[in-house]
């Protein structure tokens, strides 16, 4: 018995550069040697979202080029591509797509198993969803760009990291890896109580608010200096000037927004200090190692089926059209704390979950 496997799957996306979210029906194209087909369960929204949203309105698209936008899904593997080794027909797992394809607002979803991970088995697959795009910017940004290995805890320790824009997705999941996983001492950036509350949550040892000077919240926490920067907001000259002035030499500093102004990088010339960018995309959009991808979203589950990480998620809503928009409006309104997830999505694309054998399936998509 095998799973079903649609001919059309079923989305929400844009057919019209002018016009509005809405129900769309794409054909399906034929698997890849190392694509999975899996049934989507659940998603959770992130800024890049409404980002792409904004940004394909210049494209062209139309009733027969749809865009389906969405990265975060879990999900269950109904079909498996002639050279997929890493995952089997009915595992559950979580993935966050590639940027240049259709997305994971749909009732199905062609991936690259190499960007692919298990689905940790002790959570919702809401809880799930909110997992990928959040959690691989936080590994590679602090794990990687920063160098900071999980074997040398114990040293980890005599070291701290400011997270600037703490209580979001990327922020909440890199409070919990810096802390929890690596064993760095936490500064988080938050101003509203609910925004320091859910920071402290996630594992943060210090809360201050970024709308005051940095220098001055620290020196209350008598910190004169800082080892890494993790920036998970725009990147501003103001805040980067505060950054380059509290960097400690050779300490390193990470952003995962875009620069919209230039940056005058001469101010951590003395301290050999460096700066560098994080884009989870990157893996997937040139080929470059995307299986790391598989290897990092496996040991975020193991992390959290230990109970070392917890869930991220503060709302969940059950997945319409409606309840999608809101969620885009919400994260766009940047008062977001923690991630945003949308379940129960195959409920509403009327789609039937039963087993039984279907043909193979053919299209463009």
């Amino acid at each position: 018995m095998a799973q079903i496997t649609p001919a059309i799957i079923k989305a929400i996306g844009l057919k019209d550069p002018k016009g509005d979210l809405s129900l769309i029906e794409v054909p399906l194209k034929q698997l890849g040697s190392k694509d999975l087909l899996v049934r989507i369960e659940a998603v959770s929204v992130n800024p890049v979202d409404y980002k792409k949203l904004q940004s394909i309105r210049t494209q062209n698209i139309s009733q027969d080029n749809p865009v389906i936008l969405g990265f975060d899904a879990s999900g269950v593997v109904v079909k498996i591509g002639s050279d997929c080794k890493l995952f089997n027909v009915g595992d559950q797992v979580i993935y966050s797509g590639e940027y240049t394809k259709h997305g994971s607002n749909a009732n199905y979803q062609i991936v690259d198993e190499r960007i692919v991970g298990n689905k940790p088995r002790k959570l919702s697959h809401a809880e799930a969803a909110a997992i990928p795009l959040v959690s691989l910017t936080a590994y590679e940004g602090i794990v990687e760009e920063m160098r900071i290995s999980p074997t040398e805890k114990q040293h980890n320790q005599n070291k701290n990291i400011l997270i600037v824009g703490a209580a979001g997705g990327v922020g909440s999941s890199a409070i919990q890896i810096a802390k929890k996983f690596l064993g760095l001492t936490v500064i988080a950036t938050a101003s509203r109580k609910e925004s320091i509350d859910f920071c402290k949550k996630m594992g943060a040892d210090f809360v201050i608010n970024h709308q005051n000077p940095l220098a001055e919240e620290l020196n209350k926490l008598n910190i004169s200096s800082l080892d890494y920067i993790f920036n998970c907001v725009e990147m501003k000259s103001s805040y980067f000037e505060q950054f380059a002035s509290l960097i400690k030499p050779f300490g390193r500093i990470v952003g995962v927004v875009g620069f919209d102004e230039p940056l005058n990088l001469q101010l951590l010339f003395l301290k050999r200090a460096k700066i560098s960018i994080e884009c989870m995309f990157t893996r997937s959009m040139f080929g470059e190692q995307p299986e790391k991808q598989n290897q990092i979203l496996n040991k975020i589950s193991e992390l959290y089926d230990k109970g070392i990480l917890i869930p991220t998620v503060q709302k969940q809503k059950q997945f319409s059209l409606d309840s999608l928009i809101d969620a885009h409006n919400l994260s766009k309104s940047g008062k977001t704390v923690g991630k945003i997830s949308l379940f129960d999505v195959q409920s509403f694309f009327g789609v039937e979950k039963k087993v039984q054998k279907k043909t193979s399936c053919f299209g463009f998509f």
